[in-house]
């Protein structure tokens, strides 16, 4: 049996007598205690305690969403930078390839410039020394024949005579 939300047993189990003997304080044990307050104040207050959780649930989604679209911001700005990064690095690469393959040909073209003027050399020097046999020069001609031909000089010299 039911009275305005407190629980009483049930008639059935006691015999009639047994209600009547029951005290007023018998009774009051079985109303809740901190039942102070109709159902209609306490649905308020469940109500009320409920828009507030709800409201705090409201504004920490929405902050968390907020969170969530920085986080994106940040790694998208991290990402683009990284691209960046990645075009101007293989741009530095691409220039300083073909600065190296320019090198490397020059270097080649030298390489072959030098082994030419070696030759006409050898033959300049085998011509004078076949037409000044007899001549008192002969001797200053052996000596230049022993000078070092060094490609570094060479190519030293060239960068010296075309900066002037």
């Amino acid at each position: 049996m039911e009275i305005s939300g407190a629980l009483f047993p049930a008639a059935e189990n006691y015999g009639y007598g047994m209600i009547q003997n029951l005290n007023i304080n018998g009774l009051l044990s079985y109303i809740p205690v901190n039942s102070t307050s109709t159902s209609d104040e306490g649905d308020y207050q469940t109500q009320k305690h409920g828009i507030i959780v709800d409201e705090r649930k409201r504004r920490r989604m929405i902050s968390n969403r907020e969170s969530a679209r920085r986080s994106r911001m940040r790694k998208q700005k991290h990402l683009d930078e990284l691209w960046s990064l990645v075009v101007r690095l293989r741009t530095e690469n691409q220039s300083l390839m073909e600065k190296l393959n320019q090198l490397t040909e020059s270097q080649e073209q030298l390489l072959q410039e030098n082994a030419k003027l070696k030759g006409e050399a050898s033959d300049f020097f085998r011509m004078l020394t076949g037409l000044q046999m007899g001549s008192p020069y002969t001797t200053h001609m052996r000596e230049l024949e022993e000078v070092p031909c060094n490609t570094f000089d060479l190519i030293a010299e060239s960068s010296t005579q075309s900066n002037e």
